[in-house]
């Protein structure tokens, strides 16, 4: 065999064997550490009617003694889609439809939900900047499409507060300090009976870990 066919076939190989090393100690578990720990909360399309709603335990979903994963940072992602209708009219509603119709919540933080009347998304966190009391910031995202399905994210991430809606950055909000996040011993509420935004809901993640901006594809 030429020498130099040799050579080129001896670097392939080792070329080769990198390239596998590399992605399956570095490129692989890096890209796809959120689904690693991601945690189903509502897989099949659900409408989240007058009747609807669901309260999940932390401490049943994940096994580890923390909802949080170490050396990740602190924060959370939520990714879901929604479906929202167009209904104007209050008699479609079992409460008024002028305030926030809740769709999910850990204990009181975060909150998500929606208002119908004026067709924005509203993301609440809790923080503490003093010692004697807690305060509260809402996050709101305007007009909302209605009519089709739309992706949602929110990124929590130390003090920053990120949300994307079909793969697009819509906004971005920093806190005063980090929000609270309950941990284990919490509960994550979904709807609210009598209450709801009576759109629709499928594939709710919510990832114990702030996923980086680069691989919200993957979500």
């Amino acid at each position: 065999m030429n020498t130099a066919i040799l050579v080129i076939i001896i670097l392939s190989v080792l070329l080769a064997l990198a390239l596998g090393i590399y992605y399956f100690f570095y490129y692989a578990p890096y890209k796809f550490i959120g689904k690693k720990y991601a945690i189903s909360l509502l897989k099949d399309e659900t409408e989240f009617d007058k009747s609807f709603s669901k309260s999940l335990q932390v401490k049943t979903l994940v096994t580890r003694p923390t909802l949080s994963v170490p050396d990740t940072g602190y924060g959370l992602t939520f990714a879901w889609e929604m479906y929202i209708p167009n209904r104007p009219s209050n008699d479609n509603w079992a409460n008024k439809f002028n305030i926030v119709k809740p769709i999910l919540a850990m204990n009181d933080s975060p909150q998500i939900g929606y208002n119908p009347k004026k067709n924005y998304l509203s993301i609440i966190l809790k923080y503490r900047d003093n010692p004697f009391y807690a305060q509260y910031s809402e996050m709101k995202i305007p007009d909302i499409k209605q009519q089709q399905w739309n992706k949602y994210i929110v990124i929590i991430n130390g003090r920053s507060i990120t949300v994307f809606i079909n793969g697009t950055l819509i906004d971005n909000k920093i806190l005063p300090s980090v929000p609270v996040i309950y941990d284990i011993a919490s509960s994550i509420d979904l709807g609210k009976e009598n209450n709801n935004f009576l759109g629709k809901i499928r594939n709710l993640v919510l990832y114990p870990l702030p996923v980086d901006y680069t691989d919200i594809d993957k979500l």
